[in-house]
């Protein structure tokens, strides 16, 4: 009877020594895990996408009153903008113009020390051409000085 006691004391003092291991490797794994987990990522910014030559606008626009149409222009290439356009009426007028992204900002906010590349004025009908440098631009359509809207027909090209 001892002796069986004797038997499963030195049973247990030989398993103790594996069950402590165990634990202990297993409370070292959790920690590994919870103190390495893995970082989230960032958000990859989107590819920025340049305009490509061809058709900027075409066909025919009907700009609100007192508002405007705009296009942004995001070149990296030196590139030539050129069209024409016209409101068929020689009582309808609107402007256009090409700013750059700062004067876009200084021109829609209403201030009058932005500078414009170039700008026709407020005309019935007009055409523009320039030579853009590699950049980020606006062609604007203006017709925020009249409280009427204006049907304007257009065709401006990047080559």
């Amino acid at each position: 009877m001892f002796e069986h006691a004797d038997n499963e004391k030195r049973s247990w003092n030989r398993i103790w020594p594996g069950v402590v291991v165990a634990v202990a490797i297993t409370l070292f794994a959790i920690q590994i895990f919870r103190v390495n987990q893995p970082t989230p990522s960032a958000p990859e910014p989107e590819p920025r996408v340049y305009t490509t030559a061809g058709p900027l606008v075409s066909g025919q626009l009907v700009i609100p009153a007192n508002d405007f149409y705009s296009n942004r222009i995001d070149l990296n290439r030196r590139t030539k903008l050129s069209g024409s356009f016209r409101t068929g009426s020689t009582r309808a007028l609107v402007s256009v113009l090409v700013v750059n992204e700062s004067n876009f900002d200084l021109w829609n906010a209403g201030q009058s020390n932005y500078r414009a590349l170039t700008k026709t004025g407020y005309v019935p009908a007009g055409r523009i051409s320039l030579v853009l440098e590699p950049g980020i631009y606006f062609f604007i359509i203006d017709n925020r000085e009249s409280a009427d809207p204006r049907s304007v027909t257009v065709d401006f090209l990047l080559e």
